[in-house]
C-alpha cells in the first residue's frame, strides 16, 4: 500500500506540469488555442460556484464558534495586519516604480499608439467605493459576487450567532445548518479540484497563446519591475514572519509551496483558499480558530499584491503619458490603492477591472488599460501569490501572541 502510495504523482505536480506544458503549447500553437479557452472556463466556474458560500459559512462558523473575549481579541489583531501589510505594499510598490521607471521610453511604441479598450470608467470617489462594501441586498450581492459585501454580511450574522449560542447553552440551529453547509460546499471543491490539471491547461494555453512574445517583450521591464516588487515585499514579509515566530525560513517557503503553486496557476485567491485553509492547520501547524477566522477575512480585506499592482500599474500608466506624481499626490495615490485593493475581485482577470476603477480617478486614459489587456495572466500570477500568502503572514502574526497559536510539532513535521 505504502509503495503504490509513493507512486502516485503529487496533484501539485501535476498542476505545475500543465502549466508549463500550456505555456509551452499556447506559445507553439497560438491563437488556436483559444479553441479550449472553454474548458478552463468551465473548470473555473465549477470551482468559484460556491465560493461566495464557503466563504460566508466559514465566517460564519468561525465567528459564531468564538466568545466575546476571542472577537475582541483576534478579529482586531487580523484588521490591524491587513491594514497595515495593505498600506505598506500601496507605498512600496509606488517606490520601485519611481525607482525603476518602468513606463519611460514606450509612449512612441506601437503597443501605446494602437492601445485600444471596451471598458468603461467607473466614476465613482473613494467614499463611493467605501460605502459600496456595504450592501442594501445580501441576496443581490451573492449573485453579484460582491465579496466585501457578503463578507459585512457573514461577519454580522457571525456575530448574532456567538451571542444567540453564549446566551442558549451553546445551540443555535441556523450556526449548525452553516457549518454542515460549509462542510458540504468544500468537499464539491475538492472533488472539482480533481480535474484541476486539465483545466489549468487549457486555460493558460489560451491565454499565452492569444499573448504571444510580441506583447510580452516591450513590457518586460514593467513584469519585471512588478514581480521584483512583489519578490522582494514577500522576502521581507517572511524575514519579520520568521524572526517574530521563530520558524525557519525555509521550511516555512516549503510548507506553503502547495498553495503558492496554486494561486500561480489558478490566478485566483478564491480558488487557492480551501487549500490554503488546510495547509496551515495540517502543514504550518495554525490555530485551527485563528485560521478559520483570519484566512477568510484576508481574502477580500487583505490583497498585497493587488495593492502593489495597482500602485505599480497606475505610475506605469502615468510614466507613458508623461504625468508625474509628487508629495501629497503620491500619499492620496497610497491611499486609493489601499482601498481599490479592498474591493478587488477575486477571479481571473480582476486586474483589468481594478484598473477601470482607478485609472479614470487618476485622471489618465482608460484606452492605456488596453496596453495591458494581454499580461492578464502574468500579472493575475504574479499578484495572486503575495495576496494568498500575506494572508497567511497576516495569521502567523497574529498566532504569535498566544503560546498555541502554532503547533510547533505540525510545523516541524515532515509532511
Amino acid at each position: 500500500m505504502a509503495a503504490e502510495k509513493s507512486k502516485r504523482v503529487s496533484p501539485t505536480l501535476l498542476i505545475v506540469i500543465s502549466m508549463v506544458a500550456g505555456f509551452i503549447v499556447g506559445l507553439l500553437v497560438g491563437n488556436p488555442m483559444n479553441n479550449v479557452k472553454f474548458i478552463g472556463d468551465i473548470f473555473f466556474h465549477l470551482v468559484q460556484m460556491g465560493i461566495v458560500p464557503f466563504v460566508m459559512c466559514t465566517i460564519i462558523e468561525a465567528i459564531g464558534g468564538l466568545t466575546a473575549k476571542d472577537l475582541s481579541d483576534i478579529g482586531i489583531k487580523g484588521i490591524i495586519w491587513f491594514a497595515a501589510s495593505s498600506i505598506l505594499a500601496s507605498a512600496f510598490g509606488i517606490a520601485c516604480t519611481l525607482l525603476f521607471q518602468p513606463g519611460a521610453g514606450l509612449a512612441d511604441s506601437a503597443l501605446v499608439q494602437n492601445a485600444m479598450t471596451t471598458a468603461e470608467a467607473s466614476s465613482g470617489t473613494w467614499q463611493d467605493t467605501v460605502s459600496g462594501f456595504f450592501g442594501s441586498n445580501i441576496v443581490a450581492s451573492m449573485g453579484n459576487g460582491s465579496m466585501v459585501q457578503c463578507i459585512v454580511f457573514a461577519i454580522a450574522l457571525g456575530l448574532v450567532c456567538s451571542g444567540w449560542r453564549q446566551a442558549h447553552d451553546n445551540k443555535c440551529v441556523v450556526y449548525d445548518f452553516t457549518v454542515q453547509l460549509g462542510a458540504l460546499i468544500l468537499n464539491i471543491i475538492r472533488v472539482v479540484m480533481k480535474v484541476a490539471p486539465v483545466g489549468i491547461f487549457c486555460y493558460v494555453s489560451a491565454m499565452v497563446g492569444s499573448m504571444g512574445a510580441e506583447v510580452v517583450i516591450p513590457l518586460l521591464r514593467y513584469l519585471l519591475v512588478l514581480g521584483g516588487a512583489v519578490l522582494v515585499f514577500m522576502i521581507l514579509w517572511i524575514a519579520l514572519v520568521c524572526v517574530r515566530c521563530r520558524l525557519s525560513p525555509a521550511r516555512l517557503i516549503r510548507k506553503m509551496w502547495r498553495m503558492s503553486v496554486m494561486a500561480l496557476s489558478t490566478t485566483s485567491s478564491a480558488v487557492t483558499l480551501p487549500i490554503e485553509m488546510q495547509d496551515a492547520k495540517e502543514r504550518l501547524g495554525l490555530r485551527e480558530d485563528i485560521a478559520d477566522l483570519v484566512l477568510p477575512l484576508g481574502m477580500p480585506l487583505n490583497s498585497n499584491g493587488a495593492s502593489i499592482h495597482l500602485a505599480v500599474t497606475s505610475l506605469t500608466i502615468a510614466q507613458i503619458y508623461g504625468v508625474t506624481y509628487a508629495g501629497a499626490d503620491l500619499i492620496a495615490l497610497t491611499v486609493i490603492c489601499t482601498l481599490l485593493s479592498l474591493a478587488n475581485a477575486v477571479a481571473p482577470g480582476a486586474d483589468l477591472v481594478s484598473l477601470t476603477m482607478i485609472v479614470p480617478q487618476l485622471g489618465l486614459p482608460l484606452d492605456s488599460i488596453g496596453i495591458f489587456a494581454g499580461l492578464t495572466y502574468p500579472v493575475g500570477a504574479i499578484r495572486t501569490i503575495l495576496n494568498v500568502n500575506s494572508d497567511v503572514y497576516c495569521a502567523l502574526m497574529v498566532a504569535a501572541d498566544y503560546s498555541d497559536g502554532i503547533n510547533r510539532s505540525v510545523f516541524d513535521a515532515d509532511n
